[in-house]
């Protein structure tokens, strides 16, 4: 028996890796593997014959002290996710018959000069250690409660085997039925298939843990683009504030994720062990228990734009083969799939694209089926769904109607967030064809720096709004890429583009009020893209815009000074207002109630004509044998 783990999950190249290890052998090598295309051997790290030390194991909630061994780490290593594989060997440092390898997980992130490429590759160390049950126990069984600072949980400490590979996980889990050669909460299960994708299609990719992003505060900055892949579940407060920052600032995200961010984790020991409140404490404290689950606080989709409650998963046997139902399929995230409007994509029996986890947000239909997100638990206004995938009376859901939605938004600086919404998709990548182009898709646009495109123009009641069969203008804020040389490239779906001057087109939008998207690739004088932006929104109906406008002007009627002293205010007499209407307001009032009365009589007759077309569509009375009516 040999197992081991690393002292830290990641390490420069040119920095030392240090490993703790346990075996009953009389001695040990390390082998080197990088995960590339397939998992391939790294050369140049030491490697040489070490003496084994049989160590116990330790209990799960404190650092387990075992031998250290320091490893020099080649300096030409790449950024990328690394395996030590330790095997045990007799005193003359041959391998022992039947004696399995151990594994011990860890990153090389980009050097100290700065980042190799433009898109960041998080692992999922915290996920890997809440379900790590080596040691007996987890975040799930045979928990142990702790009450230290910085806070009362259960407690795991990321010094143990485990962690993504070389440990025991979660032992009452089942395998997965469509996937058995490898154990969900593993770098094997949801990390390899797509790095191995990533690699073999040369994608540049830099790689770090998201222990890496709770401490380091400028990690994410050099770059255009972070993924976050798999099962992506336990966050701390840091790890998600460096996110949103990032986004902020004109970061874009890829989410080829689920159940992500649905528990709040707080580290301790020097960052060596987390602690997560899960469910109430054994003891008298229940009244001062405070649940460490994001929706309880400051919901998830605030960052992610979804949340499982929305969703739900499929933990064991073969599920449903579901795949996402396409909206706005000509949207350049279906660019090349062939998809059109109603088809679905990743229903494939072998290996669904939904479950074993996913997320949603909330939406409405509307009349013609379009699902649009009602911006429920802090979803962003502009969160517009791409794909849905109702889970149906097999799922385990918490609500009724529980649908998965792949979307897409962009913060007011520009910043580009895509939502695949499921845990399975990296598998998907490598073996569904629609999955692997709307990832090249997405890969492709968000690796380049984004850029805010503003609009559509002009705001209605000062809101970015447009209407169907309107003329709208939207523009790029292009820069932080620098003012020279710059040439902009537009494409749109949705409406006709009638005019482009560089940086800001003009857009006659259908009157059938199709969701629009505006997209822009910005490029250098050289010709080389630089930045990408991108902009969807859902015009309003005819009938929309005339409620709105009628909204609006009743509100501009009755507050045309400062809120605090409107002309109507419901608890008052109305004769205790009559001194603001004053003279100089009076022009202002009949103006719009002029455009009220024109509002309201087009909306009388759009009634008056649904009201007809209900009535010759309905269906002709059935005569009977009396001459009568049925």
């Amino acid at each position: 028996m040999i197992r081991g783990y690393p002292r830290s999950p990641s390490v420069r190249a040119g920095g030392t890796l240090t490993l703790h290890v346990s075996t009953d052998a009389p001695a040990f090598r390390v082998e080197w593997r990088r995960q590339g295309a397939t998992l391939e051997p790294a050369t140049g790290a030491a490697a040489g014959h070490l003496p084994g030390h049989a160590i116990p194991e330790g209990p799960p909630d404190r650092d387990w002290a075992w031998p250290a061994y320091d490893f020099e780490v080649p300096a030409d290593w790449r950024s990328g996710a690394y395996l030590a594989m330790l095997v045990a060997t007799d005193d003359e440092g041959n391998a022992l018959d039947g004696s399995p390898f151990g594994e011990a997980l860890f990153v090389v992130r980009a050097p100290e000069s700065g980042p190799t490429a433009p898109i960041l590759y998080k692992l999922s160390w915290a996920t890997y250690h809440a379900y790590n049950s080596t040691g007996y126990g987890s975040l799930y069984a045979e928990a142990l409660w702790s009450s230290e600072a910085p806070r009362p949980g259960f407690k795991v400490t990321f010094r143990r085997p485990g962690g993504g590979a070389g440990g025991v996980v979660q032992p009452g889990d089942p395998p997965d039925a469509h996937e058995p050669g490898s154990r969900r909460q593993t770098f094997a299960h949801w990390d390899a298939p797509l790095i191995g994708w990533l690699e073999r299609n040369d994608y540049a990719v830099d790689y770090c843990t998201d222990l890496d992003l709770h401490q380091d505060a400028e990690l994410l900055a050099p770059y255009a683009l972070v993924l976050s892949v798999g099962h992506d579940e336990y966050w701390s407060e840091a790890m998600r504030e460096r996110l949103d920052a990032f986004a902020r600032s004109g970061g874009n995200v890829a989410y080829l994720s689920g159940n992500i961010a649905g528990y709040r984790v707080h580290l301790t020991d020097d960052d060596t062990a987390m602690v997560c409140a899960k469910v109430a404490p054994p003891s008298k404290s229940r009244s001062t228990w405070e649940r460490d689950e994001w929706r309880e606080f400051d919901p998830e989709n605030r960052t992610t734009g979804v949340s499982i409650h929305n969703a739900g998963g499929w933990w064991d046997g073969k599920r449903d083969a579901l795949g996402y139902t396409v909206q706005h399929a000509r949207h350049w995230i279906y660019e090349g799939t062939g998809l059109v409007d109603g088809d679905v994509f990743g229903d494939d029996a072998e290996l669904p694209l939904l479950g074993y986890e996913c997320d949603g947000a909330e939406f409405a239909r509307r009349s013609d089926g379009l699902a649009v997100a009602t911006g429920g638990q802090g979803t962003p206004d502009g969160f517009f769904i791409l794909g849905v995938a109702e889970l149906g009376p097999r799922w385990s859901t918490v609500k009724a109607n529980a649908a998965a939605t792949m979307g897409i938004f962009s913060t007011p600086r520009g910043g580009i967030v895509f939502q695949g919404a499921t845990t399975d998709w990296p598998m998907l990548v490598p073996r569904n064809t629609h999955v692997e182009r709307i990832t090249r898709n997405v890969l492709e646009r968000l690796q380049l720096r984004s850029v805010a495109v503003v609009g559509p123009l002009p705001t209605r009641g000062g809101r970015m709004l447009a209407a169907a069969g309107e003329t709208v203008s939207l523009h790029v804020d292009t820069a932080q890429l620098g003012r020279n040389g710059l040439a902009c490239e537009w494409s749109v779906t949705g409406g006709e583009l009638v005019d482009a001057d560089g940086a800001a087109i003009s857009i006659a939008v259908a009157a059938t009020g199709e969701p629009v998207t505006a997209s822009v690739i910005v490029r250098d004088a050289t010709g080389a893209p630089r930045g990408f932006g991108t902009q969807t929104f859902l015009p309003l109906t005819r009938r929309e815009t005339l409620q709105l406008e009628v909204c609006t002007l009743l509100r501009e009627m009755v507050m045309p000074s400062e809120p605090s002293s409107p002309l109507v205010v419901p608890s008052d007499d109305p004769i205790d207002r009559i001194g603001d209407v004053i003279a100089v307001r009076l022009p202002w009032l009949r103006e719009r109630a002029q455009r009220l009365e024109r509002a309201t009589t087009e909306l009388m007759a759009l009634a008056e004509a649904d009201g007809r077309a209900r009535v010759d569509a309905a269906p002709a009375p059935t005569p009977t044998t009396e001459g009568g009516v049925a």
